[in-house]
């Protein structure tokens, strides 16, 4: 079976019960932000999903669970952060550091083409637990602004609409 074959409503997230959830993407109002991300620039942030038959043979699965009303978790990104972001001096450089949802989003991308997801950014450093209430404005302006890939090169933003 071709994965265009089956065509599907909207990636239906569920943070809850939902394929991929855990337990941040439930709690993401006190450890994360959400934003709207376009699939290709978290394809672009991630590291590289090989498309063999195995990732082939798992988005085709999860087709299915969508075309009969299935949820998904939203996919995430792990951003490190240098420490001097706790005062608000974002002037160093943010990287990629985990990701949860290619798969998710290669579905997205399969039946929607690039129409943006529900994505959870969380951040971490060494010395610090990151929570919601430190996504100042200046954070969220940097983390959009200029990224370090998972696998790669400095990207220039916007990566997301909040």
């Amino acid at each position: 079976m071709f994965l265009t074959e089956l065509f599907v409503a909207e990636l239906n997230i569920d943070n809850h019960k939902g394929w991929g959830q855990t337990p941040r993407n439930q709690e993401v109002d006190y450890f994360g932000y959400k934003v709207m991300m376009k699939p290709s620039t978290f394809l672009k942030l991630a590291a590289k999903l090989p498309i063999d038959a195995s990732a082939r043979e798992t988005i085709a699965n999860m087709n299915k669970h969508a075309a009969s009303g299935g949820g998904f978790g939203a996919p995430t990104l792990t951003i490190d952060v240098p420490d001097e972001w706790r005062d608000n001096d974002c002037s160093g450089l943010a990287k990629v550091d985990e990701h949860e949802g290619r798969h998710r989003m290669n579905l997205q991308m399969q039946n929607h083409g690039d129409e943006p997801v529900e994505t959870h950014l969380f951040l971490w450093s060494p010395h610090r637990e990151w929570r919601t209430r430190y996504f100042t404005p200046e954070i969220v302006k940097a983390l959009n602004t200029q990224l370090k890939a998972q696998e790669g090169p400095v990207m220039q933003g916007p990566f997301f609409t909040a």
